[in-house]
């Protein structure tokens, strides 16, 4: 405890907590920017048609932001056009999990189930997005 007081002297008389919330909170700062290039970085991989490459990418922003239903999203998406279905479907339906209010998200859903035959499904996920979009 001494070594960390005699630390939180030195770093301008900041008290042990505080300094360390400032660390927490940079630290949370660069991953979401880490996060943000990942996303980035998958966006323009999946544009050449490298979808493999593109949902590692977005893998690696979920792992810095789990609670990202877009980049769920998009993994889904490249998921699904690199042949990968089953966990294409579980990306498309986490998104909707995690932001419900996701409109977008319930078309790309809508989109996948649709193009796999599942009608029903689809047209609830489709009528979802309508109503979130009003």
């Amino acid at each position: 405890m001494a070594v960390i007081l005699s630390l939180g002297l030195a770093l301008g008389g900041m008290a042990p907590f505080s300094w360390a919330q400032g660390v927490q909170e940079k630290v949370k700062a660069a991953n979401e920017r880490a996060a943000n290039d990942y996303l980035k970085h998958g966006l323009m991989l999946a544009a050449e048609g490298q979808d493999e490459a593109a949902a590692k990418s977005f893998r690696q922003a979920i792992s810095l932001r789990p609670d990202w239903a877009e980049a769920y999203s998009l993994l889904g998406s490249a998921l699904a056009r690199a042949g990968s279905l089953k966990e294409a479907e579980e990306a498309l339906r986490k998104a909707v999990t995690l932001k419900p209010d996701y409109a977008e998200g319930w078309n790309y859903l809508g989109q996948f189930l649709k193009e796999r035959g599942k009608e029903q499904e689809a047209q609830a996920a489709f009528k979802k997005a309508q109503q979130l979009a009003r």
